[in-house]
This record gives C-alpha cells, sequence and structure tokens, in this order.
C-alpha cells in the first residue's frame, strides 16, 4: 500500500497553551460507533466554542489528544480548541492544558474530504507506531487555512516522539 500521507523528520515543536472542551474516550468505543469524538465535533461548531475563547493566537483550530492511559488501546483524552496567549479565564465548560516543547513527527494528509483524510492518516500512524515509539504525551491534529474546505482540506497531525 502506499503511502497517502507525506512524512516529515522529527522536529521540536515549541511549547503552548491549549484551550478547548474535553471528553474522555479511547479508539475501541470510537470504532464500534459508541464514542465521543463526533458529537464534540458537532457541539463545537454548534456552540460556536471557536468564538468563546479567548486570547486566541490565531484562527486554526487543534484537536488535541492527551491524559493517554497507556497507549492507542487505553482511554484517553481528546479536546478541540485552539492555542492562546497566558493570562485569562478560563471560560465554564471549557479546559486548559500546556502542552510542553516536545519531539514530534509530523504527519500531513492528502488532500481531501477532512472526515475521510484524517482517519485514513490515523489508521496509517497506527500502522507506523507498530515499529516507531510515540510518546503518548501530547498528539494534535491542527487546522489551518489549508482545512478551511471542509471538502478539500489538509491536516497536520502531529505525533509527539521518545
Amino acid at each position: 500500500m502506499s503511502s497517502l500521507l507525506s512524512k516529515k523528520e522529527v522536529i521540536r515543536h515549541r511549547e503552548f497553551r491549549f484551550l478547548g472542551m474535553a471528553a474522555e474516550t479511547n479508539n475501541q468505543a470510537e470504532f464500534k460507533g459508541e464514542g465521543v469524538i463526533p458529537s464534540l465535533w458537532s457541539d463545537f461548531y454548534a456552540n460556536h466554542v471557536l468564538e468563546r475563547i479567548p486570547n486566541k493566537i490565531n484562527s486554526s483550530m487543534i484537536a488535541l489528544y492527551t491524559n493517554y492511559e497507556s497507549d492507542e488501546t487505553g482511554a484517553y483524552t481528546f479536546a478541540l480548541g485552539t492555542e492562546v496567549v497566558e493570562g485569562h479565564d478560563v471560560p465554564s465548560g471549557l479546559e486548559e492544558w500546556v502542552v510542553p516543547e516536545s519531539k514530534y513527527v509530523v504527519f500531513t494528509t492528502r488532500r481531501g474530504p477532512v472526515q475521510e483524510v484524517v482517519v485514513e492518516a490515523w489508521q496509517e500512524i497506527w500502522e507506523w507506531s507498530k515499529y516507531n515509539e510515540r510518546a503518548f504525551q501530547f498528539d494534535f491534529e491542527l487546522y489551518d487555512l489549508r482545512s478551511v474546505d471542509p471538502m478539500n482540506g489538509q491536516v497536520d497531525i502531529y505525533i509527539s516522539v521518545k
């Protein structure tokens, strides 16, 4: 199978603050259609969460994966939000994390329907994970100007590595 992703070398990404709405889930529940990720995305848009987040750095959206119980088989926290500057009150219903400086491998999806290309990318990342050491600290998807059109978007997925 040829790769649908472009993969960059290991990079160091600076520390940043993230603010967003979060829920705990696991991949087994998500695969069975019993997970929280689709409803969190719906709520995020329906409740205009991005507009409610104070002190945004830019208009990019981030899907954050953290609080890993173990690896891709365990529970984790999934959050939707954005990068913010320090020094603000956290609005009700939102949570804040400081994502430390870390090493990442950045995967870039092909252009296409965002829901489709992100799922494809994760399938390839899980395959890649069998032969590479993930850190299971903070991973995130970056939705920037390239993903404004949900039918022809492109997303960068940052996977923390040891």
